[in-house]
């Protein structure tokens, strides 16, 4: 069933906002996640490592107090669209993730100036292979 599917990536989401964000359990609803779509990528860190995932789309627009796990997070910055252009033009100054990135590229621009309406946006059914 979709609806006990979104409900299932929403708890997970949360769960790892918790994690890696230490945002608190009770400072979010489920009802706050914005579900999207999927991505599968396949991205190299070294000779040896990398990541070959499926990654769920989800925003959130709230205002939220957030304790970084350091272990996780290596920074945060509040940016606009036209800050990320700017800090990915910085090359090795700034490390944007592999899968950041290539949603950047791709559909970020349009999300972001339809903050307000994204439900057109949404593509449940399909995995967007990048």
């Amino acid at each position: 069933m979709e609806e006990e599917g979104e409900i299932g990536i929403k708890v997970a989401a949360k769960r790892r906002l918790e994690f890696e964000l230490g945002i608190s359990p009770e400072d979010i609803r489920l009802e706050d996640f914005h579900y999207l779509t999927r991505i599968h990528y396949k991205a190299l860190s070294d000779s040896i490592w990398g990541e070959h995932e499926i990654d769920y789309i989800l925003f959130v627009q709230k205002d939220l107090p957030i304790k970084p796990n350091k272990d996780e997070v290596a920074e945060i910055k509040y940016v606009t669209l036209e800050g990320i252009k700017r800090m990915e033009n910085e090359g090795n100054n700034v490390q944007l993730t592999p899968w950041f990135k290539l949603i950047y590229k791709t559909w970020l621009p349009l999300w972001w100036k339809n903050l307000g309406n994204l439900k057109p946006y949404d593509d449940h059914d399909k995995i967007h292979r990048m």
